[in-house]
């Protein structure tokens, strides 16, 4: 899936976490076939979870410092 696509089903997914929130009880078993309008809140945020996870930047150490060159004009080795 292309980024665009999970960005479109997490709104989707925001969407649908609002309208079971809103419905009765009876509502929300019969719309979403479960037994309790509690497990498909917990479902839809649970897939809002794993959505947000998957679209988080990945955590690079990269903090932007040229540590070769830093390294060289210290006159250090930095692979020892």
């Amino acid at each position: 899936m292309t980024r665009y696509e999970l960005e479109q089903g997490l709104n989707a997914l925001y969407r649908d976490l609002e309208k079971a929130k809103n419905m009765d009880e009876e509502t929300a078993c019969k719309f979403y076939n479960v037994d309790y309008k509690a497990e498909i809140i917990e479902v839809i945020e649970e897939e809002i979870k794993t959505y947000e996870a998957i679209l988080q930047p990945e955590d690079t150490d990269d903090d932007g410092m040229d540590y070769d060159a830093l390294c060289e004009v210290q006159g250090l080795s930095r692979y020892v």
